[in-house]
């Protein structure tokens, strides 16, 4: 393969056709208005979900996700899910149950397509422990080959320590987690401008991983890999702070044996920064072996040249075979 995308957000075929049979309406369910059908989301009121989802279909036909590939200049894609389709919020039983029927029909799709599909599973981590049996089950008997959770569990932070089966299961594993974001809180400074994706979503991202980072989550799981998008979020430009913080304050030095950004080897960022100087910026932070192509598919804050993106770096062709497709092929054990 010349060329992987990380960052590529579907829903299987199969799952939204159980959603339209009414199969999960006590969590969703799909309403057609103006020419335009809608996930319902019935989650509570204080989780914070994207406003305006609306049921794409190039979220979930084939056809036109194979043919977004194309356009793109990727031979494949991982792909997983948009954040509201985590379904964080839903009891435990339920969330086991979308989160199996996700993956199920994920691994459908790759089946159809195992030249140009890698699939990411999706996990019910409101239970950690059921969360770590569906990773297991998604890897070893659907063969998807990682997974896709969001930067906090219905607010709780990532290195809360109820999480570490996940971890421990995705480090024995040898699978990768793609760390994506989704606000959480209070969210009236970033209403307007669309500020809760411009800068919500990276300051979600730096948060989290600083979290991974600082409590002790690498230290205690040190084959844990995570794969962060939208490049890191502000995480790479500020690992310098994190280190004045471990030089400064005991509550950050009496936690690590190590200095935060010894553990920058457990995490990968995507390509996908918008800025050829905010790109190259990233490479010389996290490592020519810790950058990946990322376009996320198929949103408007995305990438829709994510290879040429790279490309246009003018970057040894070593370096830039790594980002395009080596660092990602390896992380995600194809060919």
């Amino acid at each position: 393969m010349n060329a992987i995308d990380v960052h590529f957000h579907i829903i299987p075929p199969r799952f939204v056709e159980a959603v339209r049979r009414g199969t999960f309406a006590e969590a969703v369910h799909i309403e057609r208005a103006g020419g335009v059908d809608r996930m319902i989301y019935h989650a509570p009121p204080d989780v914070v979900l994207e406003p305006g989802t609306t049921l794409r279909t190039d979220l979930y036909d084939e056809r036109q996700i194979l043919e977004a590939l194309t356009r793109r200049g990727l031979d494949a894609a991982a792909l997983g899910p948009s954040p509201e389709e985590f379904y964080y919020w839903a009891a435990p039983g339920l969330g086991g149950r979308l989160a199996a029927a996700y993956n199920d029909g994920m691994a459908e799709m790759v089946r159809s397509h195992p030249d140009r599909f890698v699939g990411l599973a999706t996990l019910p981590m409101q239970d950690p422990e059921r969360a770590a049996r569906e990773l297991e089950r998604a890897v070893t008997a659907l063969g998807l080959r990682g997974a896709e959770i969001c930067t906090h569990i219905n607010g709780r932070d990532l290195d809360h320590p109820s999480l570490h089966p996940v971890y421990a299961a995705a480090a024995r594993l040898g699978v990768p987690l793609f760390l994506h974001p989704q606000n959480w809180g209070d969210m009236r400074r970033l209403r307007d401008f669309h500020l809760w994706n411009l800068v919500g979503f990276p300051t979600e991202t730096a948060l989290a991983a600083s979290r991974l980072i600082l409590g002790g989550v690498f230290e205690a799981f040190p084959g844990l890999r995570v794969i962060l998008a939208h490049g890191g979020g502000y995480l790479p430009y500020q690992v310098g702070r994190l280190d004045r913080g471990y030089d400064a304050r005991r509550e950050v030095h009496d936690r690590l044996p190590r200095r935060p950004s010894e553990y920058l080897g457990n995490l990968y960022c995507d390509s996908l920064t918008h800025s050829p100087l905010s790109l190259r910026f990233l490479l010389d932070r996290m490592g020519e072996d810790h950058v990946v192509v990322g376009s996320d598919y198929p949103f408007d804050m995305g990438d829709q040249a994510p290879v040429e993106t790279v490309r246009a770096l003018h970057l040894a062709s070593g370096v830039e075979a790594k980002i395009l497709s080596g660092n990602l092929a390896a992380l995600l054990g194809v060919g």
